[in-house]
């Protein structure tokens, strides 16, 4: 439980932008779990699994790309790299809706809807 915490904060930097990378399959998962046990956003989590699990898999291996003489591996390998980008902009776009939603949810529940 503490590593899927740690994890979280890690997760939540990237979306802040404190740090630079995209989120990963891995991030993706913990934000799966995350979600489906209540750990983030617990009162709208279940409006967002499907957009979650939705999001296309990238084997970041393979954006690690294979050089060869005619290009065609940069080609490869700035295409793996902008779906990676693609798929990181959704995770982000997914995350700050369920967090407006959370707060939206806990505003009705403070003041009454």
């Amino acid at each position: 439980m503490q590593d899927v915490k740690f994890a979280l904060h890690t997760i939540m930097d990237k979306l802040v932008g404190n740090h630079s990378e995209p989120f990963s399959t891995e991030d993706i998962e913990i934000l799966i779990f995350a979600f489906e046990s209540n750990i983030l956003f617990d009162n709208v989590a279940h409006k967002f699994l499907p957009s979650l699990k939705g999001l296309p898999e990238i084997h970041e291996a393979a954006a690690g790309g294979v050089e060869t003489e005619d290009g065609v591996g940069d080609k490869e390998q700035s295409y793996y790299e902008d779906l990676i980008t693609e798929r990181s902009d959704m995770v982000k776009t997914v995350l700050f809706t369920a967090l407006k939603e959370n707060i939206f949810h806990e505003m009705k529940i403070r003041f009454g809807a």
